[in-house]
């Protein structure tokens, strides 16, 4: 996670996860919630033909589709998970963690797991999910990892 210090003049770079030895770190140079495509012309123009992250190299119809959906999605759990839906009901949907879980997953495999709205918007509205679903050590473990990123984000 970069955050830019000031008193360094610098920006710093705090791992909100374990990196595992030999693990190859990327940096986006680009706009990453466009397409492969998008991002490829986004890049040309400073010489950079061919990015060899994991999202660019596997990139799909259905990848690229995600990216540009994100934030959007986010907000939408957002809003469902929120005072606005779930809050008013007797249990949590039936499937509704699963979807979560999904996109949880989709959100890791591309790499979104860095952006703010991940953290700030879906994180909190998948352990009110776990909690509703009376998985409270599941909402804990979350809510963990929530203030390590906030840490770390003031580190």
């Amino acid at each position: 996670m970069p955050t830019f210090r000031l008193s360094a003049f610098a920006i710093i770079f705090v791992a909100i996860r374990d990196i595992k030895s030999g693990e190859q770190l990327f940096n986006a140079y680009c706009d990453t919630e466009q397409s492969a495509a998008g991002r490829k012309a986004q890049l040309e123009p400073y010489g950079i033909a061919q990015c060899a992250c994991a999202p660019c190299v596997n990139a799909t119809p259905e990848t690229d589709n995600f990216r540009k959906t994100f934030r959007a999605r986010v907000q939408e759990y957002d809003l469902k998970g929120g005072s606005v839906a779930w809050a008013k009901l007797p249990a949590l949907p039936a499937g509704i963690l699963d979807e979560l879980l999904e996109f949880q997953r989709l959100v890791v495999q591309e790499g979104f797991d860095i952006h703010d709205n991940y953290w700030l918007m879906f994180m909190p509205t998948l352990a009110r999910a776990y909690r509703m679903a009376g998985r409270r050590s599941e909402a804990m473990a979350i809510m963990q990892k929530l203030k390590r990123w906030k840490n770390a984000g003031s580190a």
